[in-house]
């Protein structure tokens, strides 16, 4: 069947789109400025800074927190945990997915008590098992006003899995419990990253999200947060949030646009390209970018309103914004 010429052009566009993204990625002309469906990229004169956000610390940082896992963060919470951190250094799990083979056997976190006063308290791991982390997230998770502690936990056969902590309050003596797991990444050495928490299914609850293996064929994994449990409820893959050996675990945003459920952002396989990644009803991914070559390494993304700024390995920083 003929088709009117009204229609000759934009049928030959559509269909040279993807031999001109091919032949751009085979002969590394990779555009200073990329604009894809929903996604625009384009350099910016200054680099990458994170927005400053307000937070009100309820007690100064304890001496003890000094003590603290190498190259690791004390991080301030807002509700009964006034800090949590990482300690008892060791190098029983040498895998250095995040530069270094010494990890941390223990969390410590300083917490409110029924009675109302502060106290510090630590979990313990067994000898078969570490946070392979540097960075403890607090977040309320459920809502209730107590907050909870999301961390990488390693083990030496099963690799890394995703771990909720939580304070006991049923006790005079405040102690930090497992709340919840998420999958063990398979095998020895096997490691994850988390990306973050927003409702991405839409149900009013918060999900948690995260990329297991990053080095080696990245998967996006979301998660309802069900204790004992953290269960999977949707996979996409070639993607990854983190560079073998480096100590940066940020390379993946969360952004909230108006009417809409959270967008992931975050590089493929090769770190040099973006997706942005929505999950939909009625149970699917939407990809709102056509996944397109940047100019160099992805080594951080850091939050902005709309979208993110890119840090390349050359230095370079892009200005990523989501616009559907």
């Amino acid at each position: 069947m003929r088709m009117s010429s009204s229609l000759h052009l934009p049928l030959f566009v559509s269909r040279l789109k993807p031999v001109l993204g091919v032949l751009l990625t085979c002969l590394s002309l990779h555009p200073l400025t990329a604009t894809a469906m929903g996604l625009t990229v384009a350099p910016q004169a200054q680099s990458c800074s994170p927005i400053e956000r307000a937070s009100h610390r309820q007690q100064a940082q304890p001496a003890e927190a000094q003590q603290r896992i190498p190259e690791s963060q004390v991080v301030a919470g807002q509700h009964d945990l006034a800090w949590v951190w990482l300690g008892s250094p060791t190098r029983r799990y040498p895998h250095g997915a995040l530069g270094s083979p010494v990890h941390a056997g223990s969390v410590h976190a300083k917490v409110k008590a029924r009675s109302g006063g502060w106290q510090i308290v630590e979990l313990t791991l067994p000898l078969n098992r570490v946070y392979e982390d540097r960075v403890p997230r607090i977040v309320d998770l459920d809502r209730d006003g107590r907050e909870e502690i999301l961390l990488i936990e390693a083990d030496a056969l099963r690799g890394a899995s995703l771990v909720v902590l939580g304070i006991d309050p049923t006790q005079d003596k405040p102690r930090l419990v497992e709340l919840a797991r998420g999958p063990y990444a398979g095998s020895t050495f096997r490691w994850l990253n988390p990306v973050g928490v927003a409702d991405f299914d839409g149900d009013g609850q918060l999900d948690l999200a995260t990329v297991t293996t990053p080095h080696i064929g990245g998967v996006l994994q979301l998660l309802h947060y069900r204790p004992p449990a953290l269960v999977p409820f949707a996979r996409a893959l070639d993607v990854s949030n983190h560079r073998m050996g480096a100590l940066e675990q940020d390379l993946a945003v969360i952004v909230m646009q108006p009417d809409q459920r959270p967008t992931i952002v975050l590089p493929d396989m090769t770190r040099r390209a973006l997706h942005a990644l929505r999950w939909d009803a009625p149970g699917q991914w939407t990809e709102l970018a056509d996944l397109k070559p940047l100019p160099g390494l992805i080594e951080r993304l850091t939050p902005q309103p709309q979208g993110a700024c890119a840090t390349l390995a050359d230095g370079r920083a892009m200005r990523v914004t989501l616009t559907h």
